[in-house]
């Protein structure tokens, strides 16, 4: 997306003037707009600006289509990225490429915890099994990260990226798969600061593929 279309329509539905506005309505740097005058837009700033303002993201992105969204005080679009949760073994994809765009209500998402720090991704592998089965998405809050024993996280061991009951005790952490073909995965000591705890698992989606 070309940045003088996006900044021209995006100042026809913010109250915006220069460049230095939209940097601040999107809660970013001024370098960041350096950057996407060459670059592109990224995909996130029209996700933000259609879920602050309720605009058509067709719109943003193309300039055809309605400009507002017919329900816009109903749905938030969470971003779907190309990073993968692991129900098993996998490689850790790139993290913050948006590859869609997924609606869910407003009112929902914003009481189940941060919306603008939620997305979604895909689930691999089978070690959660049949509780999630590859194909499946699942929504998760990057600001819930403090654990809360025997919820779903997706976490960050090495270079992978799973997704795993998990339960905390003072200087032990255990990960359970759902699949009793996998045994469970204990880290204590020093082996705890190695877990990097994403976010919670707030929802599924279930692939009938």
């Amino acid at each position: 997306m070309k940045f003088d279309d996006f900044f021209k329509r995006a100042s026809q539905i913010a109250e915006i003037s220069s460049q230095k506005d939209l940097a601040n309505l999107l809660g970013i740097e001024p370098p960041a707009i350096t950057l996407a005058k060459t670059r592109g837009v990224p995909k996130s700033w029209a996700l933000t600006l259609s879920s602050m303002l309720g605009v058509n993201l067709e719109w943003l992105k193309t300039g055809t289509g309605p400009v507002y969204q017919a329900d816009k005080h109903k749905t938030r679009f969470i971003p779907k990225v190309s990073a993968r949760a692991c129900a098993g073994g996998g490689s850790l994809e790139v993290w913050d490429n948006i590859v869609a765009e997924i609606p869910f209500d407003r009112e929902w998402v914003a009481r189940k915890g941060r919306p603008e720090k939620m997305v979604v991704m895909d689930v691999v592998g089978d070690s959660m099994s049949p509780e999630l089965e590859p194909g499946d998405s699942i929504l998760l809050d990057q600001s819930q990260t403090e654990v809360l024993s025997n919820n779903l996280y997706v976490v960050g061991l090495a270079d992978v990226l799973q997704v795993k009951r998990v339960q905390a005790r003072p200087g032990l952490i255990t990960l359970y798969s759902t699949n009793q073909r996998y045994q469970p995965v204990t880290l204590q000591g020093d082996e705890v600061e190695s877990l990097r705890v994403i976010g919670r698992v707030l929802w599924s989606s279930r692939s009938y593929a």
